[in-house]
């Protein structure tokens, strides 16, 4: 810096040293080269104190939990960098760049680039090319995700999520509606809640049907033993879902009683040794060491949700909308219409095929109609991040009784033991704003509107 002979100090610069890329410099897009500096009126001591007080502050939590936010949202432009990286260069094999080969990819090609790969970051070379295979299907197949994660909109759980529910779509231009529905729906839901809505959008959209893939799929049923550390094995009893969850539920509910008579087990390992006993001894056992007889007697219940024109056999031919567990995923028609006809163990329930509104239900006494109604409408923990099944809510007042709440459908809200306690005893608050619509505040002021889980919707 050079100081001239008044008040006002100069900077003398060569523009050449700022475009150092080789390329012409132009100077002409200089109309001096020298540029005035005013330092007249700069507090330099004020100005380092500032910064010394700005960066010593502590940041408040909510300050925090923005920061939070924006880190995961980097983190999902990096990703999305990744991705784009990993599918540029399985796009070069292919088109023989790497090695000159013009004659298309060859596995040891392909085998080099991933033992390049999982050398250079240290993972296994089975990794990498799963990472590989998971960029390339993200890039060639689903852009409008990638797109979205590279702008930080969504996480990574998202686009597994997605990508694994479209997977089943062959055609790209109905893939790519796929895409678009789902994405807004992403845009407010935890990737555990968007699997059911993902499922069941490509669902109507594949050419494959639900009923042919279940078929196939059930034919590979079976149990499965893998060794883990410390003595101990994971059973693995791959079976539908329709009988999977009706186990699941059994084995919950002779857990609470078993719970309800004193025993200090948790309700995992409950569960575990009372299916150990069911399989080895066909029942619980009465022994003072595993006090099960008084879960001896209890049967599962689960909600079928059954599409009323799917129901009639008026459905939609080989894409017929298949029905599902509430809370849970698709099962196969045969079954769900099996239920809906001969059981009364099982709760039957028919939906408009337009509004996916409850049209009826079975009846029971009167006093249960309404929480029956706000269990199927629903179907989960209406906290914005909860996915916990229905059946294991409590029917929340929205506004308390005591404060003159009423007993109605839009005052009732289904919450998990653990978000009914946060509802009640911590400064989270939720209002209705329509029925069945709920609009949570955070203690730091963050507004997040939930609504029951719907079907994606294609016209």
């Amino acid at each position: 810096m050079e100081q001239a002979s008044g008040a006002e100090a100069v900077i003398s610069i060569d523009p050449s040293e700022y475009f150092d890329d080789g390329l012409p410099f132009d100077s002409e897009m200089f109309d001096d080269d020298e540029i005035p500096v005013d330092p007249s009126g700069f507090d330099e001591d004020a100005w380092m104190a500032w910064l010394v007080a700005e960066y010593s502050r502590v940041p408040s939590p909510a300050e925090r939990v923005e920061r939070v936010i924006s880190i995961r949202a980097g983190m999902a432009r990096l990703a999305a960098m990744e991705a784009r990286e990993l599918a540029a260069l399985a796009d070069d094999i292919d088109a023989g760049t790497t090695s000159g080969n013009t004659t298309g990819t060859t596995d040891l090609e392909y085998r080099s680039l991933v033992a390049e790969l999982a050398v250079a970051v240290r993972v296994s070379d089975r990794t990498m090319a799963a990472r590989l295979d998971e960029a390339m299907t993200l890039a060639r197949k689903f852009p409008a995700t990638l797109d979205a994660l590279e702008a930080g909109a969504i996480d990574r759980g998202h686009v597994c999520t997605i990508v694994e529910s479209g997977s089943m779509i062959d055609d790209a231009s109905a893939r790519a509606r796929f895409e678009k529905e789902v994405l807004q729906k992403a845009m407010d839901l935890t990737p555990g809640r968007l699997r059911r809505v993902a499922r069941l959008a490509a669902e109507r959209l594949t050419r494959v049907s639900f009923e042919e893939r279940h078929a196939v799929a059930r034919e590979q049923r079976q149990v499965a033993v893998f060794e883990l550390d410390d003595g101990m094995s994971q059973l693995i009893h791959t079976l539908p879902t329709a009988l999977a969850m009706a186990m699941w539920d059994r084995l919950t509910q002779q857990a609470k009683a078993v719970k309800n008579a004193g025993d200090p087990r948790t309700f995992d390992q409950l569960r575990s040794d009372l299916a150990t006993e069911l399989v080895l001894t066909g029942q619980p056992s009465g022994d003072p060491d595993a006090p099960h007889a008084a879960g001896v007697g209890i049967s599962a219940e689960i909600a079928v949700v059954i599409p009323m024109l799917t129901l009639l056999g008026e459905g939609k031919g080989d894409g017929d909308e298949p029905a599902t567990i509430v809370g849970k995923g698709p099962i196969d028609l045969t079954t769900a219409r099996k239920l809906a006809g001969s059981t009364t163990v099982w709760t039957r329930i028919l939906t408009d095929p337009v509004t996916d509104q409850v049209l009826a239900t079975d009846d029971y006494r009167p006093s249960k109609k309404l929480r029956r109604y706000v269990r199927f409408r629903d179907g989960r923990c209406r906290f914005p991040t909860c996915n916990r099944s229905a059946w294991r809510c409590d029917v929340d007042h929205t506004d308390e009784w005591h404060d003159g709440g009423t007993t109605s459908h839009d005052n009732l809200a289904l919450l998990c033991r653990y978000h009914h306690v946060l509802k009640g005893n911590t400064p989270w608050k939720v209002v209705h704003t329509s029925p069945g619509v709920l609009e949570w505040t955070s203690p730091f002021g963050r507004v997040i509107t939930d609504v029951p889980d719907r079907p994606v919707r294609f016209s």
